[in-house]
């Protein structure tokens, strides 16, 4: 029997994005001055607002003067929430969200195997500041703590695929930076 009604068709359930912390490039005060969204970060990364900062970074050859420009020149999110300071004991609001570090990988390999992990809900994925590593922001759907979901997840690609995550990035403060890459991956339930 019709009504006469059009059917609207219905979305199916989209998470809610969650802004979380960023700092300014070079800031020495660990406050953060403003949030992001997914989205808005991969704007941000995407369309080059670091662009001149990472191909500057990816052509210095100096070990020391590299690790100085780089803690210098980019803006930093703090994926795992709000934070009034970038300390692990001033979250304000979590995100859900685990940002895994990968340095001195084959890129395209990493995110291949990364993006096939249908267990994980991938958020963004995208080539890190040097250009030598892959930066894998995914949401803590189990019921872990930050550290022990960063760990059983890095202990689990580790086993699985041979690839490390950095164990010193497992904090839930712990800070990544904004370069530019015009290939980050967004989640398409976050746009």
């Amino acid at each position: 029997m019709e009504t006469g009604k059009k059917t609207e068709k219905r979305e199916f359930w989209k998470p809610v994005p969650q802004t979380f912390s960023v700092l300014k490039a070079g800031s020495k005060i660990l406050k953060p001055y403003g949030v992001m969204d997914p989205y808005a970060a991969y704007k941000y990364i995407r369309d080059g607002v670091s662009r001149e900062q990472t191909e500057k970074l990816r052509s210095i050859m100096d070990p020391k003067e590299f690790r100085k420009y780089k803690f210098n020149a980019f803006e930093m999110a703090l994926f795992s929430g709000v934070f009034s300071k970038k300390d692990k004991n001033a979250l304000t609001k979590a995100t859900g969200y685990v940002c895994f570090d990968f340095n001195h990988v084959s890129v395209q390999q990493t995110k291949d195997i990364l993006m096939g992990l249908e267990q994980f809900e991938t958020i963004l994925l995208f080539t890190s500041a040097s250009g030598h590593g892959v930066k894998w922001v995914v949401n803590n759907n189990f019921v872990f703590e930050h550290e022990d979901f960063y760990n059983v997840v890095s202990n689990y690609l580790w086993e699985k695929y041979r690839i490390e995550a950095d164990k010193n990035s497992n904090g839930i403060a712990t800070g990544c930076l904004l370069p530019y890459d015009p290939e980050v991956y967004l989640n398409p339930n976050y746009m």
